[in-house]
């Protein structure tokens, strides 16, 4: 069965934060006051949606929808990134616009058809763990360390970019790429993405005001 999506257009939050959890481990410090940091390269994504907006039938429907779906923290997720901050210009945002059914309907989310526009694949095939890499640039603004990408599930942040030329660059991200991928693979700037699960077993219990409205707040961490 496919990984369920949290359904953005219905369910939106406030805040959102995605950020790289480091493992490190370190002993008590000495007379000099010197402590031994030892950090692991791995890390794993940690993602909390602050302020959700729960309010009326639909979002209260689809709330629990999701929270029946994942069963705490057996199951998996999709979660979407913002598309701000992506190598596109402004200019391009009307490729965007999502488009609906031939009948003019949207998905039960909200969501349409959209269309992929920046086109940035692998030069070459990447072996699992690998934290750089050579791509091929057909259709992008510049890329800059801090850009999100995903490569089918997986979520990466671009740590440097340095142009060979117009239409390559080198690569290196974080966190290490958790499965190998081959030449042509497509680096997902358009919409990026991370499978994760819950937090916890309660992060989706859902107080509702007047059994009404609510604005929790879900905390992820990356399924690794």
């Amino acid at each position: 069965m496919a990984t369920i999506r949290w359904p953005i257009k219905v369910l939106p939050a406030r805040n959102v934060q995605f950020d790289i959890a480091s493992r490190s481990l370190s002993g008590p410090a000495s007379i000099s006051g010197a402590v031994q940091v030892v950090s692991s390269d791995a890390g794993i994504w940690k993602a909390t949606l602050d302020g959700i907006i729960v309010t009326g039938r639909e979002s209260i429907l689809a709330w629990r929808g999701v929270a029946n779906l994942l069963e705490g923290r057996l199951g998996k997720i999709v979660v979407p990134l913002c598309k701000g901050y992506q190598p596109f210009l402004p200019e391009w945002g009307g490729l965007y616009t999502a488009v609906p059914h031939s009948d003019d309907a949207f998905f039960s989310d909200g969501a349409g058809y959209v269309s992929q526009v920046i086109d940035v694949t692998l030069a070459g095939s990447v072996a699992a763990r690998a934290v750089s890499a050579n791509v091929n640039i057909g259709v992008a603004d510049m890329l800059q360390p801090g850009q999100h990408f995903s490569i089918g599930e997986r979520l990466y942040r671009l740590r440097t970019v340095t142009y060979t030329s117009d239409t390559t660059a080198a690569i290196t991200f974080r966190p290490p790429l958790r499965e190998a991928a081959s030449l042509g693979d497509r680096l997902n700037f358009d919409d990026p993405v991370c499978r994760m699960r819950l937090a916890s077993d309660s992060e989706m219990d859902l107080p509702l005001e007047l059994n009404r409205t609510a604005r929790p707040t879900v905390s992820f961490v990356e399924d690794v």
